[in-house]
């Protein structure tokens, strides 16, 4: 990442497959990515679409791969990068063209379905814990594919909604 560069994070979702575009300084991926600003409407008491953002993301070597690979148009995506705008004349006119370089690039998994899903973990075992284990036991423990908290449950987002007050409803903001 460079010094000074305007940083920026992306919530939204991709607005088009990506696409490999073959350039002097070598492969790279675009995609657009929109953001929709959503809010609470009292008067209509329903979440409404606001301002939309939209802009081209290039993503480069084993990112531009992944995405490639990975994302498809409409998918919730967050993206991390640097805004950069790119000068060039074209007929005499100066036109300039706004891009995020991007340095990640991730699902937004709470927002995906069930499109992202691997098969259901294996229940957890009861373990003893002895003073006597040693790191290496420990380790294994708690090695991936292993939870560490238990899932909250299918009505984990109803208790969610109910715990939140109808100030708090008004005062969130979705992007989508």
């Amino acid at each position: 990442m460079s010094i000074n560069a305007a940083s920026v994070t992306l919530v939204g979702r991709a607005g088009t497959h990506p696409q490999v575009s073959v350039g002097s300084t070598g492969d790279r991926v675009n995609l657009r990515v929109v953001a929709t600003e959503r809010y609470f409407d009292r008067t209509a008491n329903d979440w409404v679409d606001g301002d939309e953002f939209g802009v081209t993301v290039v993503c480069w070597r084993s990112l531009g791969k992944a995405v490639l690979n990975t994302v498809r148009k409409g998918d919730p995506v967050i993206v991390c990068g640097r805004i950069a705008t790119r000068r060039f004349d074209k007929n005499g006119t100066t036109q300039y063209f706004t891009e995020v370089k991007a340095d990640f690039v991730g699902l937004d998994v709470a927002k995906s379905g069930s499109r992202f899903s691997r098969n259901p973990m294996e229940p957890r075992e009861t373990v003893e814990h002895s003073t006597a284990q040693s790191p290496a036991e420990t380790d294994r423990e708690l090695s991936p594919g292993r939870p560490l908290v238990e899932e909250p449950g299918e009505d984990f987002e109803a208790r969610w909604d109910a715990e939140l007050d109808a100030e708090e409803h008004d005062e969130l903001v979705s992007v989508e």
